[in-house]
């Protein structure tokens, strides 16, 4: 080899994975493990630096002035420990296990421990499970959580669902599986569906809103908007006997 080579900066592509997979299986062993999330009376050894690289959440609280800083043990509300081991797994490894069942607690916990990474994953997985039966509420659920592309698409879903028959509405509205927090949305979205036509679908309403569960609506939401809605002097002018 004559000449003189020039010098370059060569990147292996397994040297981060290397590292984190060391990492974990340290935490496992809980071996150089400097902090324990305490979730639910259950203990989760962890690194501090490791944490901190990954959530601001987790960098805040161990690089300032806070209670937390320096304690052994750590406390966190708000997530089961089910939850907190997903999104461990998800520090040390880069993936994370999104499933049907933990999606509304994990996007949550997500946001709270600010894994910006886990958040993404179940905004494109719930993405990829849209459809008209569920559109309702993954819009409402992705506007609390400031999911802006999530509701988005939701939205495209809904501009479906006010394209539909009143038979296709009915068997989507009275569906028990129909995924939503509340039953606001599903409301909302009779009320929107008339609205779209209203000369054609006004005389649909009382029979749709027997497939929604009023009993489920909160006092004040029955005051502030159904009375509007379709109280006798509100927009539609409808008998109240339909809500019953």
């Amino acid at each position: 080899m004559g000449g003189i080579m020039a010098p370059k900066d060569i990147m292996t592509n397994t040297h981060a994975k290397s590292i984190l997979n060391s990492m974990n299986s340290l935490r496992k062993s809980n071996t150089l493990c400097d902090v324990t999330l305490r979730v639910e009376q259950k203990d989760f050894p962890a690194h501090r630096i490791v944490l901190a690289a990954c959530s601001d959440y987790f960098c805040a609280m161990f690089t300032s002035e806070l209670s937390e800083k320096g304690k052994p043990y750590v406390d966190i509300q708000g997530l089961t420990a089910s939850t907190m081991e997903i999104l461990l797994d998800f520090v040390y490894t880069e993936t994370v296990h999104v499933t049907v069942e933990n999606v509304q607690e994990l996007l949550p916990a997500a946001c709270l421990l600010q894994l910006k990474g886990v958040k993404q994953a179940c905004c494109e997985f719930l993405e990829s499970q849209l459809d008209p039966s569920n559109c309702l509420g993954i819009r409402d659920f992705a506007e609390t959580h400031n999911c802006v592309d999530l509701m988005q698409a939701a939205e495209v879903f809904h501009e479906e669902f006010i394209l539909l028959s009143q038979g296709e509405v009915e068997k989507l509205i009275k569906c028990d599986e129909i995924q939503v927090d509340s039953e606001e949305p599903v409301f909302e979205a009779v009320i929107n569906w008339v609205k779209h036509a209203k000369r054609e679908r006004e005389e649909c309403l009382p029979d749709l809103l027997q497939y929604v569960r009023m009993p489920l609506l909160t006092p004040r939401y029955i005051t502030d908007v159904i009375d509007a809605e379709v109280s006798p002097t509100g927009a539609w002018g409808l008998s109240p006997w339909c809500l019953l």
